[in-house]
């Protein structure tokens, strides 16, 4: 019996990528169907589709165990290192998965928000989270051999599911809802309800702005810690932001142009942030670190800018145009400030 662990296969880094984003698209699917058709019990075809994402998934890692253990490695070592701490997804699911039961049985179907808030939920989620780290951790142990797009896939496939799965947890904070369609009530003075008006119009610009500073801060989040990391290859932030992005917006888009903006926010923000890459190659080094600080305001300023771009083309923007500059501009803050945590955590 071999008593290393086994090595990296690329044929299951893009199994479990596959399978992780399988399972996370399917909780959208269900999100989708809690706030749009009846959903009375536990058995319906869309918890179906991520239950059997993760059937999918613990057959792919049963049979390269049993792979790997024909070919002499002890049971102890048929996964790669990488997989070791992944692996603890399964009791996590599991676990999470039978709590859901339970949970809907003692206290039935939830719906909106609170199905975003379910504990079990929640734990679903972070069995998820570990598995698809798997070819996270795979790619960045072997970093130096991954040079290429293919090799480097498995990476933006696990990303992209971290993405969904931040997004599905945080789905209240999607949409900054900067659209004419989601205006509040007109504030007209000396009338019964003008104290009414006034506060709803704070509150939703309030909540906006600081839906534009999370959603800023958390793609700025992604894209730096994988440039920090490594050198990704042309396309891998493109694919990373359609990926991990258009799973909220197609369950949130209803009548909206949601899905159309935020497909031209990905795309965009993607490809500026590929070629910016291939050009300068921000990944930060003892001595070079302007590139890495321009990289990090620029990315969530992009995303950002063409949402609201977007938004003003598709249905006008019922935003005063101060609060419009004055929260585009905190995306560019909070890419900075967080270019200087991953910089110093770098060079301590």
């Amino acid at each position: 019996m071999q008593q290393h662990a086994a090595p990296r296969s690329l044929v299951l880094d893009y199994a479990i990528g596959v399978c992780g984003l399988w399972i996370s698209g399917g909780f959208f699917l269900d999100a989708w169907a809690h706030g749009h058709v009846p959903v009375e019990n536990f058995f319906t075809p869309y918890h179906a589709v991520f239950y059997s994402g993760m059937v999918a998934l613990a057959l792919v890692l049963a049979i390269f165990s049993l792979r790997y253990h024909a070919q002499g490695y002890d049971w102890a070592n048929t996964f790669p290192r990488p997989y070791r701490l992944a692996l603890l997804g399964i009791p996590i699911f599991v676990l999470g998965g039978v709590g859901d039961v339970l949970w809907h049985r003692a206290l039935g179907i939830e719906e909106g928000v609170d199905a975003l808030l379910s504990p079990t939920h929640q734990v679903l989620g972070l069995g998820i989270f570990f598995l698809s780290s798997g070819p996270i951790r795979s790619v960045i142990s072997d970093r130096l051999h991954s040079t290429t797009l293919g090799r480097q896939l498995p990476l933006a496939l696990g990303l992209a599911t971290w993405l969904i799965l931040a997004h599905f947890g945080t789905a209240y904070a999607f949409d900054p809802a900067a659209g004419r369609s989601d205006a509040p009530p007109p504030i007209v003075p000396f009338t019964s309800n003008y104290l009414t008006a006034l506060s709803i119009g704070y509150y939703k610009i309030a909540t906006g702005v600081l839906i534009v500073i999370f959603q800023g801060t958390l793609i700025a989040g992604f894209v730096l810690w994988l440039v920090a990391r490594m050198h990704p290859c042309l396309g891998m932030l493109t694919i990373l932001l359609l990926i991990g992005n258009l799973p909220a917006a197609a369950a949130f888009t209803n009548q909206s142009p949601l899905l159309a903006v935020t497909i031209a926010q990905s795309l965009v923000t993607g490809i500026l942030a590929d070629i910016f890459i291939a050009r300068y190659d921000p990944h930060p080094a003892p001595g070079y670190t302007r590139a890495f600080r321009t990289f990090a305001i620029g990315v969530p300023m992009t995303y950002i800018g063409i949402y609201l771009l977007g938004t003003f083309a598709s249905e006008r923007i019922w935003w005063d145009w101060n609060v419009v500059l004055g929260s585009w501009i905190w995306s560019g803050v909070c890419g900075f400030a967080l270019s200087l945590m991953v910089l110093a955590r770098r060079t301590a």
